[in-house]
C-alpha cells in the first residue's frame, strides 16, 4: 500500500516535470539570452574588429583578431563559447593565442548580448555556418586551416558543425558526449530534445585530429564524458586536468599553440608560447 501510495504522485509528478523541461528547454540550456537586440555595447580590444554577416534571422554578430603577419602557415580558430558567457567575458583569454599566431573569430549566439535572433537549434547551426563560411572565403585567412572550437555547451555546436563543414582540426572543452546523455542524469528522456546535439557521434565520424580537454572535478559535464569523447577517435588526444568546469590560462597560451605545432597546423613555437613555459617553470 504504502508503495502504491507513492507511486501514484510520482506518476503525476514526472509528466509535469517532463512538460516543464521541455518547455524551458531553451532557457536552461541558453541562459544568457535575451530578447533585447541592439548593437554591440561593449568596446573592443586593440587588435579585434567587429564581423556582422546577414542570416535568415537578422545579423550575425562575431569578433575577429587577426595573427599578425602573413597567414600563410597560421591556423583560424572559430571559437564558441560556454552558455552562461558572452563573447566579450574571453576578450581577455585571446590575446596570447593571437600572439602566438592563430587568427581567432569569437562567434556571439544569437540573442546573446544583444544579437539578432534567439538561440535555438536553427538559428545557432545557421550562425555557425555563416561564420565558417566567412572565414573559408572572406577572410583573407587560409581555408585550409581553419580549427573549430567549442567550450561547453559551444562543443555541442562546434560538433555539430561538421556535419556540414569540414574544419581541418576540432577543439573540445570541457564538453558533453551528448545533450542526450545530460538529460538522463536528470531522469529525462532523449526524445524530449530540442537540441540533438551528439559530440560523441561527431567526434567518430570526423576525419582530422581531436583535441579534447576535461577537468577530473567537473562536475556540470562529468569528467567520465570527456573521457568517452577523447577515446572515440583514433586522431584524439586527450588532456585530464585537476581543475573543474573553468578553463585555465595555460590554454590559449601554451596547450593549443603546441597541440596546433604537433598538428602541422601552425609553423613553429612562437616567442609568445616560450614565453608563457618560461614564466610558468620558474613558478
Amino acid at each position: 500500500m504504502k508503495l502504491r501510495a507513492l507511486a501514484l504522485p510520482l506518476l503525476l509528478i514526472y509528466p509535469l516535470y517532463g512538460g516543464v523541461m521541455y518547455a524551458k528547454q531553451r532557457t536552461i540550456l541558453f541562459p544568457a539570452a535575451s530578447s533585447e537586440h541592439h548593437a554591440l555595447s561593449v568596446e573592443l580590444p586593440v587588435g579585434a574588429r567587429p564581423v556582422e554577416l546577414p542570416a535568415s534571422f537578422g545579423t550575425v554578430r562575431a569578433v575577429y583578431w587577426p595573427a599578425p603577419g602573413s597567414v600563410e602557415n597560421h591556423p583560424t580558430i572559430l571559437y564558441l563559447h560556454g552558455n552562461f558567457e558572452r563573447i566579450e567575458n574571453s576578450f581577455a583569454a585571446m590575446p596570447p593565442l593571437v600572439r602566438a599566431g592563430v587568427s581567432v573569430l569569437q562567434l556571439e549566439y544569437p540573442g546573446y548580448g544583444g544579437a539578432d535572433g534567439d538561440p535555438s537549434y536553427a538559428q545557432l547551426s545557421e550562425a555557425a555556418n555563416l561564420a565558417y563560411d566567412w572565414l573559408a572565403q572572406e577572410s583573407g585567412a587560409d581555408p585550409q586551416r581553419i580549427v573549430v572550437m567549442g567550450y561547453s555547451i559551444g562543443g555541442g555546436v562546434a560538433g555539430e558543425l561538421t556535419r556540414q563543414r569540414t574544419p581541418r582540426a576540432l577543439i573540445l572543452l570541457s564538453t558533453y558526449t551528448s545533450l542526450e546523455d545530460i538529460a538522463h542524469r536528470y531522469l529525462l528522456p532523449g526524445f524530449l530534445l530540442r537540441y540533438p546535439y551528439d559530440t560523441l557521434a561527431r567526434v567518430r565520424e570526423f576525419p582530422g585530429p581531436v583535441y579534447v580537454e576535461h577537468g577530473r572535478r567537473d562536475r556540470i559535464i562529468p569528467f567520465a564524458l570527456g573521457q568517452r569523447l577523447g577515446a572515440a577517435s583514433k586522431r584524439a588526444d586527450f588532456v585530464a586536468l585537476d581543475r573543474a568546469h573553468e578553463i585555465d590560462r595555460g590554454l590559449f597560451a601554451e596547450r593549443i599553440p603546441a597541440w596546433l605545432v604537433a598538428q602541422g597546423l601552425l609553423d613553429r613555437p612562437s616567442s609568445e608560447l616560450e614565453e608563457h613555459r618560461d614564466a610558468r617553470n620558474s613558478e
